[in-house]
């Protein structure tokens, strides 16, 4: 037992020493200063990526990134954190200056991401990324373009840089959030072909009304405020490519579904698709030509039939005025029980033989209390 605590020490000693040695460098590389200067980089205005045999280009216009073959919109955030990683490279640690080891940090020609960028100046600069350090896994090999010397730098990022335009593209299709929306119209085709359609008016932030086909406030607010967040989200999710065979089938002027989204400020997005292909909706991009895959599970809260989005209505009020028997209310029959100079005055029993008197319920005013009979 103390031989095995002894082991189980020296162990987690050793493990504590290697952990302070990786902090250490860690650290150490942290403190040295990247190989290009940061205030350069709000400069740049052309970045080129290709990784045999793909290859994208992106430049900077009018302060917009945009893909250079079709104009496409970039998305600022992943091209802000892939400038952010290449002017964060360091030299400190060089691993290797042999060109025959390329291949060994994923440098070679078939691994490697030659990375260049540029401003508008023509002042330029190419690198090469390779794969992530295995030492660490929190590292990344690169070299500068023809030259062959390595250098570990911090930061696992490799994968972050693209080699292909679509993995470029701003996916999102509105710039709004869910409480901008005003007015949520829908129209949809079940599979039989039955078609649906409603709009929904946003009352306040968290309630909403019915305008079309009826004028209710019974609305599912939790469904329409999905509704609002689904189009806040509304993404592409896939591009199409020319050899897709469905898209001899897309015909967007009969849709499958419709829907126009009015916000707060006037502004009014529409969005049409088709019928389910392969787990995708085909649309046409809302302020472009291209025709983009939606996944069907973005229209699931529109295709909602207008009285599943109503409350049911209350039940009706008993009417505490009347007085009646078990039954007889719905068919419309009056039991009169006061008895003559006693107003409201209920009897105690019928004796036998003695008939009561019932007579189909009139308006109060005509009512009167008939006079018990007896026979003999």
């Amino acid at each position: 037992m103390k031989r095995t605590l002894i082991v189980l020490v020296l162990a987690l000693a050793v493990l504590g020493l290697i952990l302070m040695k990786k902090s250490s460098t860690e650290k150490s590389m942290q403190k040295d200063s990247p190989v290009l200067d940061s205030t350069w980089k709000a400069n740049i205005t052309d970045l080129h990526v290709y990784k045999k045999p793909d290859t994208t280009r992106l430049v900077k216009k009018d302060g917009k990134w945009l893909v250079a073959q079709d104009g496409f919109t970039v998305d600022t955030a992943k091209i802000s954190k892939v400038l952010t990683h290449v002017f964060s490279l360091q030299n400190k640690e060089m691993v290797s200056n042999s060109a025959a080891r390329l291949a060994e940090y994923g440098l070679d020609s078939v691994e490697a991401k030659h990375v260049g960028i540029k401003d508008a100046s023509g002042k330029s600069a190419e690198v090469v990324i390779g794969k992530t350090s295995g030492a660490d896994y929190s590292s990344t090999y690169w070299k500068w373009e023809g030259k062959p010397e390595v250098y570990r730098t911090p930061g696992n990022f490799t994968w972050e840089i693209a080699t292909k335009d679509n993995d470029w593209k701003d996916r999102k299709l509105f710039a709004a959030t869910a409480k901008d929306v005003k007015f949520v119209e829908a129209a949809w085709k079940d599979s039989a072909g039955m078609a649906y359609s409603y709009k929904l008016e946003a009352v306040t932030d968290s309630t909403w009304k019915m305008l079309a086909p009826q004028d209710s406030n019974r609305v599912k607010n939790a469904m329409a405020t999905e509704m609002a967040t689904r189009f806040a989200e509304m993404s592409i999710d896939e591009f199409t490519v020319a050899t897709d065979t469905n898209m001899a089938k897309v015909k967007l002027d009969t849709p499958a579904v419709w829907i126009k989204i009015t916000l707060k400020n006037g502004s009014m997005h529409e969005l049409k698709a088709t019928k389910v292909m392969d787990g995708y909706t085909y649309a046409q991009h809302p302020t472009r030509k291209d025709t983009i895959k939606i996944s069907t599970w973005r229209w699931d809260a529109y295709k909602k039939k207008p009285f599943e989005l109503l409350e049911a209505p209350p039940a009706p009020k008993p009417d505490s005025g009347k007085s009646a028997m078990p039954g007889a209310a719905g068919n419309g029959i009056k039991i009169e029980s006061s008895l003559p100079g006693k107003p409201g005055a209920k009897p105690a029993a019928v004796a036998a033989g003695q008939t009561l008197h019932v007579k189909p319920a009139a308006p109060a005013l005509l009512q009167t209390a008939p006079k018990a009979e007896t026979k003999p």
